[in-house]
C-alpha cells in the first residue's frame, strides 16, 4: 500500500513537468503576440508590435526569418528560448520560420501573423430595414 502512494506521489509530478514543456525531444514551440490584425474600414495597413517567442526542450541554434527575407530577424546560439519584438507595418499576412542556425535548411516551426480586413460588410443585418422593433 505504502509503495503504491509513493507512485501516486511521484506521477503527477512527473506529468505536470511533461504538460507544462508540452514538448517532445527536439520539437520546438514558436508563438506570436499578437497573431492577428483587424483593418478597420478605411485602413489599409496594420501597424503593430509583434513578439515572437520560442522553447524547446534541448539547445538548439536557431534563427529567425520573416517570410520571403533573405536576412535572420534574429538567431540564438545553444539556446533552449529565444524572443524577438518587431515593429509591423503591413497590408498581408507574414509568416515568421525559425530555421537552424547550421545553413538555410529545413523549417523547425513556422507562425503566420495574420491580417483581416473590417468583416462588417459580410455580416448579415440583425433585423429587416422594414421593421420598427
Amino acid at each position: 500500500m505504502v509503495a503504491a502512494l509513493g507512485l501516486l506521489a511521484v506521477y503527477p509530478v512527473s506529468a505536470a513537468d511533461e504538460e507544462v514543456s508540452g514538448l517532445k525531444t527536439g520539437a520546438v514551440e514558436l508563438t506570436l503576440e499578437p497573431s492577428l490584425c483587424v483593418l478597420a474600414e478605411g485602413e489599409n495597413l496594420c501597424r503593430d508590435r509583434v513578439r515572437v517567442s520560442w522553447r524547446a526542450k534541448q539547445n538548439r541554434s536557431l534563427c529567425l526569418y520573416e517570410s520571403g527575407e533573405s536576412d535572420p530577424l534574429d538567431c540564438w546560439q545553444e539556446s533552449r528560448s529565444g524572443t524577438h519584438t518587431s515593429l509591423l507595418e503591413t497590408a498581408s499576412d507574414i509568416q515568421f520560420q525559425l530555421v537552424d542556425a547550421s545553413g538555410r535548411g529545413p523549417i523547425v516551426a513556422a507562425r503566420a501573423f495574420e491580417v483581416i480586413a473590417d468583416a462588417k460588410r459580410y455580416r448579415r443585418r440583425r433585423r429587416n430595414p422594414w421593421s420598427f422593433f
